[in-house]
């Protein structure tokens, strides 16, 4: 019987080459062809920066030539080895008028983005409270019939954590009107309103919440761990995550949800209410409060989009580490200022307003105090921030107060002011000195507008003092100009004062446009 030697190895050999040979030249010919594109926060409706370059930016195949063109305007550039590229566009003057962005690749490729704006640009970022939609808000039904203003567009990134800084993230930008507005940001869309009104500008607004969040997410690892006053945040995480036991947690988990079923169903017996139910614990590598996640994924893919400035709401999330309020916070805002690259651009900040935090996690008997402290501390060792108060528009039953049409408006005033150079009355009494004048102290303040007065017409309420033992005592005081005088029949050689000192005070002392003053305590080293 003849044999003959099988020719199927060759053939399958054969085959293997030319089909690796073809895969080869379809990887190469993407490689080369790679269609260019922008990140999300470069699209159809979005608003640009007037009166600034712009940063335009995105993909192509590497090594390749990009052309953008807007507005008369034609800027070239070339795509590194990864196919990064970015151009600036020059500066614009505002335009009402929708516009075509075109973007095309020298490999033949191209986008274009349509009804494209150029006005005023903030980013508003935080936890819930400036998150909270204009359908929460204060009579909301006639805000949102009232929005049929398509010159206010908003864009909002999705909620992602991250351990390293994102280049892009989903979303695309949402003209205002009455069907859309509802979602979006109570003080993002009033202050927008206000600003849109005012300057007769479009405006675009970054929207990047997360309920509950901390300044160290919203900062990027780097600068919280550059930053030497910050080392006990960033030895509390590693050591939390280091500890962290993924079984013994899961067991504890079952066990408390057990116990939270069992009470529930006691408390339906006898018709009371059920308890809240425990929330579960979490592994820390994984939480949305550990320093750089949210940076990382809601902040680093808006990053150098082209704005005026920012407004931020840090809450009660932040009580945890109230004692380094003032280092997280102005370590969050240069983080932020140095990456965009725009200088010391503007920083609003919306003080968190009276409400009782003892079910809130904290390290510090007057945490809140601290925190909101804070806020009036960075207003002189930074540049260009801003303060709204709102010791006289919470809701004591309630941490998401509803009035965040006066909050938006009160932003809104110091913006028109103090960026736009449009004299609008902002801020309340700010504390600037002290001076003791026998039994009583002299308190100075800053933003009296015409001079103090109260709300209703009666005696400043909630100032204490003390003496050098540093016991403190309700105080009367007095209005005097732009000054109060406060003194105890308690305290006969007072040296120090403080005022709104509780997490829930509500103190009735105005300026003459109707601001309320700010929580202040004259025996701190400043």
């Amino acid at each position: 019987m003849q044999h003959f030697r099988s020719k199927a190895p060759n053939c399958l050999t054969s085959f293997l080459r030319t089909l690796a040979l073809i895969l080869a030249l379809v990887v190469l010919s993407d490689h080369t062809t790679a269609e260019v594109r922008t990140p999300a926060v470069i699209g159809d409706g979005m608003v640009l920066q007037r009166e600034r370059a712009n940063p335009i930016w995105g993909w192509a195949a590497p090594d390749e030539k990009v052309t953008v063109n807007f507005a008369d305007s034609t800027v070239e550039t070339t795509a590194d080895k990864n196919g990064r590229w970015k151009v600036l566009l020059p500066a614009l003057k505002a335009n009402h008028t929708g516009r075509t962005l075109s973007v095309r690749g020298s490999g033949g490729s191209s986008l274009e983005l349509h009804d494209v704006l150029v006005g005023e640009v903030w980013l508003f970022t935080g936890p819930s409270n400036i998150y909270w939609p204009v359908e929460r808000c204060d009579n909301a039904k006639e805000a949102i019939s009232a929005a049929d203003l398509p010159e206010i567009r908003f864009f909002t990134t999705p909620k992602r954590l991250s351990d390293t800084p994102e280049a892009d993230c989903k979303g695309s930008w949402t003209a205002c009107s009455p069907k859309t507005v509802g979602k979006v940001s109570g003080v993002a869309y009033f202050f927008s309103r206000r600003i849109h009104h005012d300057l007769d500008v479009p405006i675009g607004a970054l929207q990047s919440f997360w309920g509950g969040s901390r300044c160290e997410s919203w900062t990027s690892v780097e600068a919280v761990e550059k930053e030497p006053a910050l080392a006990p945040v960033v030895d509390w995480w590693n050591k939390e995550i280091a500890e962290f036991d993924a079984d013994a947690a899961a067991k504890e988990n079952r066990r408390a949800l057990a116990r939270w079923k069992r009470e529930a169903q006691e408390a339906k017996k006898v018709g009371k209410r059920a308890p809240k139910k425990p929330a579960a614990i979490e592994n820390p590598a994984k939480s949305r409060h550990r320093p750089g996640q949210l940076f990382n994924g809601m902040i680093s893919p808006l990053i150098p989009f082209g704005m005026r400035g920012a407004v931020t709401y840090q809450g009660l999330g932040n009580l945890f580490w109230a004692e380094h309020s003032v280092p997280l916070m102005a370590t969050m805002f240069r983080d932020w200022r140095e990456r965009w690259g725009l200088g010391d651009f503007p920083i609003g900040m919306i003080q968190p307003a009276p409400f009782p935090c003892d079910g809130w996690a904290s390290q510090h008997p007057d945490a809140y105090a601290l925190q909101r402290e804070a806020q009036l501390l960075l207003l002189d060792r930074l540049p260009n921030l801003g303060l709204a108060t709102t010791m006289d528009i919470g809701d004591l039953t309630d941490v998401h107060f509803r009035n965040k049409q006066e909050v938006g408006r009160r932003m809104a005033l110091w913006a028109l002011e103090e960026v736009y150079g449009r004299p609008a009355g902002y801020g309340g009494p700010i504390y600037e000195s002290m001076a003791v004048e026998g039994d009583s102290i002299r308190i100075r303040f800053k933003h009296t507008a015409k001079g103090l007065k109260t709300r209703d017409g009666k005696a400043p309420t909630d100032f204490t003092v003390a003496g050098q033992e540093g016991r403190f005592f309700p105080a009367r005081a007095r209005i005097d100009g732009d000054t109060v005088v406060v003194k105890s029949e308690k305290v006969a050689r007072p040296v120090s004062a403080r005022f709104a000192w509780t997490d829930v005070a509500i103190p009735n002392l105005i300026n003459s446009e109707g601001l309320p003053a700010s929580i202040f305590r004259t025996d701190f080293p400043r």
